[in-house]
């Protein structure tokens, strides 16, 4: 008796376990992760050593001794404008100079007066304006981009001192300051006595006050007839000494210019002549800039080529050294980003599980492109991203990931 009384509590207890297990399975067959179909942009990149390329005129200086520039770096010129003025004293060279300065501050204050423009006085406007630019001087300091962060110093102050002229009402807050400016320079200029020479504009363009010596080896004309071999010697060259040490600057005829990288042949047949890419240039805080792509360079006993593309983008505060990084985006896929294990199978249609409500409906994909454990698929839209199709995987649709006994129909508690 006592025998039997312990096989049927073993048998019993053995009971509890397997109806427990069971239970357990049954539950975890209905436990699904869910996740929501998200707007995604996956870029192809080529991260290259590129080399800027453009047609440049350098201008000899015409005298030695102390220089002071009459426009600013990177300014558009007239042919026969004046570029700067070299004194062989010092001191005249101080007070040009500071008549230099003082033109920029007539001008800082000039704007700074407000109209009867309603955006001249729109304290809101003024203030998102001041808040902007301080961001833009942030970012650039913190990429030591500190040229960039020179650009903005000037509107800048237009806008702080448009905010004091608003709030004290007076369309000619300024007027005074500009006066005894006006009175400051002309005393400065009759002061201005010392022998001097000047240096203008030989022709038409954008005016550069840095030479790097390979204005005439990296020019518009070392692209025409560009070969491989010959891309390399460029690479190796030195720069002219004479240029950078007996100029006043430069002028870019245009505001056209290149870049060219080495690639391999495979990445070059991705671009189409006369397509427009986009760029990334560390050097100048990431600015991304549209190219142009020009051609490639190739010879038939080797893998290298030469890409080159171009530009007529003139981005304020950009960097234009001869030798910089550049990321160059070759194909962009853009749609929804779902995880590879949601993808199912249903009669050969590639789609998902999505949940509406609590109901398990099928929802189709058509998959573009497979990244690091992700599926891209199309958009139902794509001129409209937020477009909800009825059969078709939308943005932000709950996508059920994993999960058994999945069925059209299902209601999951």
């Amino acid at each position: 008796m006592k025998l039997l009384k312990n096989i049927l509590t073993v048998l019993f207890s053995v009971f509890i376990i397997v109806y427990f297990v069971l239970q357990l399975r049954l539950t975890a067959s209905d436990t699904v992760e869910v996740e929501y179909a998200f707007y995604a942009v996956v870029n192809d990149v080529i991260n290259a050593q590129a080399y800027l390329f453009r047609a440049e005129t350098v201008i000899p200086q015409s005298g030695a001794g102390a220089r002071s520039y009459l426009v600013k770096n990177g300014e558009k010129v007239k042919i026969n404008q004046e570029l700067c003025a070299t004194y062989q004293n010092t001191g005249d060279a101080g007070l040009q100079d500071r008549v230099n300065e003082i033109d920029r501050q007539i001008s800082i204050l000039e704007k700074s007066n407000i109209t009867n423009s309603v955006f001249s006085t729109d304290l809101s406007r003024i203030n998102n304006g001041i808040s902007g630019y301080m961001m833009q001087i942030q970012r650039s300091v913190a990429a030591g981009d500190l040229e960039s962060a020179l650009r903005a110093e000037d509107p800048l102050l237009v806008q702080m001192n448009r905010r004091q002229a608003t709030r004290a009402d007076s369309k000619d807050f300024f007027g005074s300051r500009i006066s005894a400016l006006k009175r400051e320079k002309a005393e400065l200029k009759a002061g201005l006595n010392g022998p001097n020479t000047k240096d203008s504009a030989p022709c038409a363009g954008y005016f550069y006050i840095e030479n790097d010596g390979y204005e005439n080896i990296f020019s518009e004309e070392a692209l025409v007839n560009l070969s491989v071999e010959g891309f390399k010697g460029l690479k190796e060259a030195r720069p002219d000494v004479s240029v950078q040490n007996g100029s006043v600057g430069k002028i870019a005829l245009t505001s056209k210019w290149y870049i060219a990288f080495s690639a391999l042949r495979r990445d070059a047949v991705c671009f189409k002549e006369g397509g427009k890419y986009k760029a990334v240039f560390p050097f100048s805080s990431d600015i991304e800039i549209s190219l142009s792509f020009e051609r490639y360079v190739s010879e038939s006993d080797t893998d290298e080529t030469v890409l080159i593309f171009s530009t007529h983008t003139l981005a304020e505060g950009f960097n234009f050294a001869r030798r910089q990084d550049v990321q160059v985006i070759k194909k962009s896929v853009e749609g929804l980003k779902i995880r590879k294990a949601s993808l199912r199978n249903e009669n050969n249609v590639p789609g998902v599980y999505s949940l509406q409500g609590s109901k398990v409906v099928y929802k189709t994909v058509e998959v573009l492109e497979e990244s690091k454990g992700f599926y891209m698929v199309a958009l139902p839209d794509k001129n409209n991203r937020a477009y909800s199709h009825q059969t078709k995987l939308s943005l932000n649709d709950a996508v059920l990931i994993g999960g058994k006994n999945l069925y059209v129909g299902k209601v999951l508690q």
